[in-house]
């Protein structure tokens, strides 16, 4: 019997079920499978399998290697040998992601040949990678192709980012999850009929994990190795010292490479690689060796002393140094630099691996070259550290770690200011205002480091660095909802660009005049932004088009412009989807949850918010307005407690609460929380103590709501003049023409809320009728009451939520996919901002209702019925 029989032991079920989607996606319906288990489950060998039993399909290959900082791209870049010239020719220097998408899934659609796409080892993904696995998870349904990702699942933890792409993509129909478990103790017991060994022994060693079984069986040993490693070395003992050498040199360069370059590092000859092949721990594969397992290669690395490693190294980044430029990535440069201690050699490609990473939208992994560079900055000019700084601290803000980019920027402000550069310096802090822009929470922070740089720039000649100031500025004054300071700093910036003002200097300036015009009330300001995106689109500065619809959505939706919100939402996601730009697509969806809460579309509002905390990497703005969605729903259904949800948005936003409280909407949905909760007084001070600021500012919206609420507790309240209409009508005691109001603009809830807010019967049935199809069971209980006060006896019961098909709610769906994901119920928890014994209930509540006895019965359930949150 071969290894890789031994290895598909048990594994008809596996090959079944993708030999199934295969059919589904050669009919039309492509499909994306994720395939998880443990490290050497069997998962690289059962897609051999089920490649080789393929008839008339194409199968492209490619894996991501286990280097300090990941390859860009390196799964394409493995199977470049086999894709279109076109594509190849793309991936060749610094590619265009944009265009690399585009390409791979025009291949996928119009090939001529149904397509399996293999990308292995993908808990080591870069975030290009990552980004195309989401691109292609959004647009297979219509292509004849199988898009497969295997993964090691025991490293893949809850905010891991492949973790987050999975959730992401999960509610998609093209989505199939499969584990690949570890053998069984009858199966290891089977396969080791015969051999002399003790299959107890070898199960209880290996815990039926299918490589370590193999590793055992294949070297023909009597005695059970205590582990892989040893399994390994003792077979790796057995090599000429030449071969071991070629071992030792492979290991060091990854997990595969030419034979030449083997050649190159070891000094040994093709014989020598030759007997590592015959011996099997090398396979030769499309003109490379590669080890027959990561955990092989691992073993022989860590066996290695240090002195030789770090030589090893030496010799292949002297190797691939000398090869022609642009035949070697930087960033496999940057990492035998690193490994060779060759600090010359690292602050000469880290910063070009950085450079090419960041083009191609890998981040965090600019980030992390940059960060190497700076650890061997030593004895170098100050400016040097500070332009490093700089730009890692605006890596880090488009890798999504504002926390770091914060601080970061912070250090490099001050090394500016050491520098003596004053341009530099300004140019720093206006970085640091538009990181502390996203946080939301360090709004006060940017508007100090933005007032700074404008002071420091007044002194110097006019350039790019005074432009990008006032357009960050205004943007703060808008934000702060002083419309009137971002028009004027807009028009000044036109101004002072004058003729020489070219589309993004123009797009800059339009986006702050239409923010002020448009936030006073006057809708012709969404057209100056739309103007705005139009100009940055074709100035090719897509993340000032992407902060433009952000500036969209957040205008229509805080003004309760619904269907402007709508017009312009398909138009952005797609535009945010196509150009990788998630973050600005989170913020999108947040305030989409927010527009169908307001609308009274909670489910959907409820798996939006779900899904931004799921897939955001920080608690910024984004976050805390998701979770002031969830929490007002949990408090307008009487669902569990809201208080600990909203209390940490508002907690988060101390600072900044002020300035951008009319955004989150923390206090007055802490306010009702507390009124449901029939603490009135509780909801007194919380509204008072946020009711003067809000004034002063003027958002009519958020000034009108905290009015009603003091209104709820305190019997009466005076209409402040700047109130939104709605609001002005209600407190005035015309609540039916509130409610008139309430309902042309599209807010069902808060027209309900209008009606039952009076002691006559029609308007009360009216509102009752209206909390009882949304569920709002603490309004309904009390207008119930209210009705009953007025002697009515004739009132509806309480009609049930209605569940999905299988008997779950919107919730315990949601709490089933990340079961099946492998989440155990902290890390439940924490994604869905529950507590650990809420989550206990609804575990107890799925499995009851599936009619299964554990959660793996339950996993099973969910992966084989395509169960994905609502």
């Amino acid at each position: 019997m071969t290894v890789g029989a031994w290895s598909l032991e048990e594994r008809d079920g596996e090959l079944a079920s993708l030999s199934r989607w295969w059919d589904e996606a050669v009919a039309g319906t492509g499909r994306l499978v994720l395939v998880g288990g443990d490290a050497g489950a069997g998962k690289t060998v059962l897609l051999h399998e089920f490649g080789r039993r393929l008839a008339d399909a194409r199968l492209l290959s490619g894996g991501c290697d286990p280097l300090t900082t990941p390859l860009p791209l390196g799964p394409l870049r493995d199977m470049a040998d086999t894709l279109p010239a076109r594509l190849r020719q793309e991936l060749i220097g610094t590619p265009d992601p944009v265009e690399v998408r585009r390409l791979v899934l025009d291949e996928l659609r119009e090939g001529g040949v149904p397509t399996v796409v293999v990308f292995d080892d993908a808990h080591w993904a870069d975030e290009v990678t990552l980004d195309l696995l989401r691109f292609l998870g959004r647009r297979l349904a219509t292509s004849p192709a199988m898009v497969v990702v295997a993964y090691r699942q025991d490293e893949v933890g809850p905010r891991h980012p492949l973790r987050v792409l999975a959730g992401d993509l999960a509610a998609l129909p093209v989505v199939r999850r499969l584990t690949v478990p570890a053998l069984s103790e009858a199966a290891v017991g089977r396969l080791a009929a015969g051999t002399g060994v003790d299959p107890a022994e070898l199960y209880r060693r290996t815990g039926g994990n299918a490589f370590f079984v193999t590793q055992v069986l294949g070297d023909g040993l009597a005695a059970v190795p205590a582990t892989v490693r040893d399994a390994v070395l003792a077979r790796a003992a057995r090599l000429g010292p030449g071969a071991r050498d070629v071992l030792d040199a492979l290991a060091c360069l990854g997990t595969r490479a030419a034979p030449w370059l083997v050649e190159a590092v070891s000094g040994r000859s093709a014989g020598d690689v030759d007997e590592c092949v015959e011996r099997g721990l090398l396979t030769a594969d499309h003109g490379a060796v590669t080890f027959r397992h990561e955990l092989v290669r691992v073993a022989v690395e860590e066996a290695i002393p240090p002195g030789h490693a770090a030589d090893l190294h030496r010799r292949a980044l002297a190797v691939l140094g000398s090869r022609p430029p642009g035949e070697v990535d930087p960033a496999r440069l940057a990492d035998h630099a690193r490994r060779a201690d060759d600090r010359a050699a690292v602050l000469a490609y880290a910063p070009l691996a950085a450079k090419r990473a960041s083009a191609l939208g890998a981040h965090k992994e600019a980030a992390a070259h940059l960060r190497c560079a700076l650890d061997v900055l030593h004895g170098r000019p100050p400016a040097d550290r500070a332009g490093l700084l700089e730009e890692l601290g605006r890596q880090c803000h488009l890798a999504d770690d504002l926390e770091g980019a914060l601080r970061v920027r912070q250090e490099a402000v001050a090394a500016w200011r050491a520098a003596g550069d004053e341009r530099r310096q300004s140019g720093a802090l206006v970085g640091l205002a538009i990181t502390a822009a996203h946080l939301a929470r360090e709004i006060p922070l940017g508007e100090k480091a933005c007032d700074e740089a404008l002071g420091l720039l007044a002194a110097l000649p006019p350039g790019p660095e005074l432009a990008l100031a006032c357009a960050v500025r205004a943007k703060l004054s808008g934000m702060a909802f002083h419309n009137a300071d971002a028009v004027a700093l807009g028009e000044r910036l036109l101004a002072t660009s004058g003729d020489r003002a070219g589309p993004l200097e123009q797009a800059l300036a339009l986006l702050s005049i239409g923010i002020g015009r448009a936030q006073d009330g006057d809708p012709a300001g969404l057209e100056l932004i739309g103007r705005s995106i139009g100009l940055a689109r074709e100035a090719s500065a897509y993340d000032q088009a992407g902060l433009g619809y952000f500036w969209l959505q957040l205008i229509c939706v805080t003004r309760r412009w619904y269907r402007e919100a709508e017009r312009w939402y398909g138009e952005a996601l797609t535009f945010t989807d196509h150009h990788g730009q998630e973050v600005w697509r989170q913020w999108l969806r947040a305030f989409r949850s927010r527009a169908l809460l307001d609308q009274g579309r909670w489910d959907e509002a409820e798996s939006l918010a779900s899904e931004v905390l799921r897939t955001a990497g920080v608690d910024d703005g984004r976050t805390m307005l998701s979770m002031v969605v969830l929490g007002r729903l949990r408090a307008r259904r009487g669902d569990s407690d809201p208080r600990p949800l909203l209390t940490r948005v508002r907690k988060t936003m101390t600072t900044a609460e002020p300035v951008v409280g009319w955004i989150i909407g923390s206090t007055p949905a802490l306010a009702e929380a507390a009124v449901y909760g029939g603490e009135n007084d509780h909801a007194r001070v919380i509204v008072t103590s946020a009711l003067a600021a809000a004034a002063e500012q003027g958002e009519p919206w958020f000034l009108g709501e905290l009015a009603y609420w003091l209104s709820r507790v305190d019997g009466s309240a005076t209409a402040p003049a700047r109130a939104a209409e709605p609001y002005r009508l209600q407190l005035s005691g015309r609540r039916e023409e509130s409610a008139e109001r309430w309902q042309e603009i599209g807010c069902p809830y808060e027209a309900a809320l209008a009606l039952a807010d009076t002691a006559d019967e029609r308007m009360l049935r009216a509102a009752l009728a209206v909390f009882d199809r949304l569920g709002a069971r603490p309004m309904r209980d009390i207008t119930a009451s209210r009705l009953r006060r007025l002697g009515v006896r004739d009132i509806p019961r309480r009609s049930a939520r209605a569940a999905g098909p299988d008997g779950l709610s919107a919730r315990e769906q949601e709490v089933l996919t990340l079961l099946a994901d492998g989440l155990r119920n902290a890390e439940i928890a924490q994604v869905l901002f529950l507590s650990t014994r809420t989550v206990e209930h609804h575990v107890a509540a799925v499995l009851r209702k599936l009619g299964v006895a554990n959660r793996t019965e339950a996993a099973r359930y969910a992966r084989r019925n395509g169960v994905a949150a609502r």
